[in-house]
């Protein structure tokens, strides 16, 4: 194995580390400790131009000259949806300067972000931030890196953090663990001031650049053991950032008499309105960092803006530290609040606290400590002595614990994980482990995992805070015995919004095919059963299967806005205009049949490890689409064509000569490849060609109605099902003596009540069910 590393993929920056005998930083290709996690997009001018990614400090200088293909704070959209309120927000107040857009191969659960007019994922984005941290890691140790210790928001949903992991993957990176950022910094923090057997119970406050994270951790013998965890994903220094630009905007605007400042900076040449932007963001970022140790902080850009008249507008905006604390007074309002509830939450007083770790970029502004020291008291605040460093620290530690061999404290060999005691030294690794470093960590579920039923409810699967790894089971009803298709919806509750996390569809064949003889089909129809599991990651593994046929099971990654999310939507969208529709039952059963082969080829287009998807499956599931909707317009039964056939040449073929079989054959096996992979006109052209080879048979065929007509009434109406048995008896006598006579007599006593029957249950209504319930 490798050397594992630890990285802090983060908001602004992001920082990677690595724990030998000691725990350090590896610095970028640029000699910083710090990579900010900024990707940009660079044409280069001339003959021999070329276009090129570049990412960290390169992409944040060359925002200067284009902020609108440099992505920043990416992070924020990881696992994010169009129409997310936030997401929405950030929209219309215009955050940044890139375009974000639904992805247009995806849902309304997706979002894509513009770079030179192609669309990317977040993870995609994330991905090229984790190339380079890897690639400049190869560089500093003399060797690749393949294992990581990736750290996440304590707060992150199922979505956000299989996004991160798809995000290394694409990297080229194997995750041992996706670790919560403050439980990293807990690490980091250390515990050997803890004597054996001694517990301390800790908050980590982390208010980083992008995400707010709460965690309240037991610690006792190198064990860390998750109490609770809180806060918001949309809440940091980003958004301090705000607050000081739109002070800067208002203050400008009344010295000036200017009513729309904003207004005038999208006037400005690209160029000019790009250095503008790019300077102002800059010059905030200095002023918040200033005001934590400051009394005062100017926010000054002068030459660039001019009025209507064409006057200069100089941007002087001085910002003393009494004024930045009004300011934040909100801001700060809502991280004492979800303090607060994360310690009630768990039914803990702040003096059962008995250390708060300060973590983030923003941990240490004055005002947010004060007002966390009123809380818990002054003793007990420790601000950490490398804040922006920590979470790496920590994620570092960890990724050497889970690493197959580390160094031996002792004498600085290789020792095994499993490993009690050093074998060249006697060195006691276990006793060292629990004094200084990690022997376990007890993670928990950061919210509530829902099940939607039919009716809109929702069955709890999972409380929050929840130990890991956790599974569950539970048994759902189907809504028709019939029914042919379960369509699972999840979500999360996160700050009492109801947020989705997936969807996961099963699909199973007619229940009447591949059961015995003495099996009831509708007993095996009736319930469905799903498993349930959150892996030590907070990452969700589902199947579901038919509770009495164990081979008909759906096990695969819950769909997330991406091209499989966007073609179940269609599909639903399809079934329910098929259900409001007034189409024949043969015709709907043939959509039925269609949307089951449909759904199985959607479950295969999304590579489980990679988040790839697959340009065949894809196309092919839209061809499945498109010929299934077109089928319905044109009152198409084409399954029940070749079923009939099939039952005909099955129950009277051996009466048709040998040329009239092959020919029958051969265009019930032209229609079945057609059926498979053509187009509806070529689909329903091989149908009529069955059709008019199958009705040179009359007499046949009329036998063969009355063959379904004894068999569906059997089932439909018990009533009549022994005299159809009994003329299907005396039929068949006829036809295997050669009684002609008889059996024109007997076909013409029954034949207008069969065909009265079956034209019955052609009009019948199918809804075609896909809903669960308890």
């Amino acid at each position: 194995m490798t050397k594992a590393i630890g990285i802090d993929l983060g908001t602004t920056n992001s920082v990677v580390g690595i724990k030998k005998l000691e725990t350090d930083i590896i610095r970028n290709a640029e000699g910083d400790d710090l990579t900010p996690s900024v990707v940009g997009f660079q044409k280069k001018k001339g003959l021999f131009g070329s276009s090129q990614f570049i990412v960290g400090r390169p992409a944040l200088d060359w925002m200067r000259q284009d902020p609108e293909n440099t992505i920043v704070s990416v992070k924020r959209l990881m696992g994010r949806h169009f129409k997310d309120e936030d997401v929405q927000k950030a929209l219309k107040e215009k955050h940044y300067p890139y375009t974000i857009l639904a992805l247009s191969s995806g849902s309304l659960h997706s979002v894509a972000v513009l770079l030179d007019g192609k669309e990317y994922t977040p993870e995609q984005i994330s991905s090229k931030i984790l190339e380079k941290i890897k690639k400049d890691c190869k560089k500093e140790l003399g060797e690749a890196v393949e294992y990581a210790v990736v750290t996440v928001p304590a707060y992150f949903n199922d979505k956000q953090k299989h996004a991160t992991r798809i995000a290394a993957a694409q990297a080229g990176l194997k995750v041992q663990r996706l670790l919560p950022e403050p439980t990293a910094a807990a690490i980091s923090f250390g515990v050997d001031t803890l004597a054996e057997g001694e517990a301390n119970t800790i908050l980590v406050f982390d208010l980083g650049g992008g995400t707010f994270d709460i965690s309240i951790l037991t610690i006792v013998d190198g064990r860390f053991i998750e109490q609770g965890k809180g806060g918001d994903m949309w809440m940091g220094g980003d958004d301090i950032d705000v607050i000081i630009r739109d002070y800067v905007y208002r203050q400008t605007e009344l010295e000036n008499e200017i009513d729309d400042l904003s207004g005038l900076i999208e006037q400005l040449p690209t160029a000019e309105k790009n250095r503008f932007t790019a300077d102002l963001k800059n010059k905030v970022e200095t002023a918040k960092v200033r005001l934590s140790a400051q009394d005062s902080a100017f926010v000054e850009i002068l030459g660039l803006l001019k009025d209507e008249d064409g006057d200069i507008v100089d941007i002087e905006v001085e910002l003393s530290r009494t004024c930045f604390e009004a300011l934040l007074e909100p801001f700060v309002d809502k991280c004492v609040e979800l303090t607060r509830k994360i310690v009630e939450s768990i039914d803990f007083e702040p003096d059962l606290i008995d250390k708060v770790i300060m973590v983030g970029g923003s941990s240490g502004i004055p005002i947010i400590v004060r007002r966390i020291e009123e809380i818990f008291g002054r003793d007990k605040i420790l601000v950490h002595p490398r804040p922006m460093l920590a979470i790496a620290e920590g994620a570092a530690i960890l990724a050497h614990r889970l690493a197959d061999y580390y160094e031996c404290p002792g004498c600085g060999q290789n020792v095994s994980k499993s490993d009690k005691s050093c074998e060249n030294c006697d060195f006691d690794l276990m006793k060292n482990l629990a004094n200084t470093g990690v022997v376990d960590i007890v993670h928990t579920t950061s919210h509530d995992y829902y099940l939607e039923l039919e009716d809109g409810s929702g069955d709890l699967l999972v409380e929050k805070n929840t130990p890991l790894p956790f599974k569950t089971q539970g048994t759902f009803k189907l809504m028709s015995n019939e029914q042919r298709l379960a369509h699972f919806k999840f979500y999360n509750r996160v700050n009492d919004d109801q947020e989705s996390i997936g969807d996961l569809w099963l699909a199973f064949d007619d229940p009447k095919e591949g059961l015995k003889p003495d099996q009831d089909s509708d007993k095996k129809r009736s319930t469905v059963q799903l498993d349930f599991e959150i892996d030590i990651n907070n990452i969700i593994h589902v199947s579901a299967g038919l509770t009495e046929q164990d081979e008909v099971r759906a096990s695969r990654t819950l769909s997330r806005g991406l091209a499989d999310e966007k073609l179940f939507l269609n599909l639903e969208h399809a079934i329910n205009e098929v259900n409001e529709a007034k189409n024949g039952f043969y015709v709907n059963i043939d959509f039925l049949h269609r949307a089951v082969g449909i759904a199985r080829t959607i479950n295969g287009v999304i590579d489980p490890d990679t988040g790839e998807e697959s340009d065949a499956a894809i196309l092919e599931a839209e061809r499945q689409q498109q010929v299934a909707r077109e089928l319905v317009e044109k009152e198409g039964a084409v399954m029940g064509e070749i079923y009939y056939a099939e039952a005909f040449i099955h129950g009277y073929g051996h009466l048709l000569e040998k040329n009239n079989q092959e020919r029958l054959q051969a265009k019930i096996q032209h229609l079945k490849d057609k059926n498979d992979r053509g187009s509806a006109t070529s689909i329903l052209a091989a149908s009529d060609a069955l059709n008019d080879e199958i009705n040179k048979h009359g007499a046949l065929l009329a036998v063969t109605d009355l063959d379904n007509a004894a068999s569906l009434a059997s089932v439909e109406n018990p009533a009549k099902a022994p005299r159809y048995e009994k003329y299907h008896r005396d039929v068949h006598e006829a036809l295997l003596k050669g009684e002609t006579e008889r059996f024109q007599r007997l076909m013409s006593e029954i034949m207008p009540e069969v065909n009265g029957f079956l034209n019955k249950q052609s009009k019948k209504e199918l809804h075609i069910s896909k809903g669960i319930q308890k």
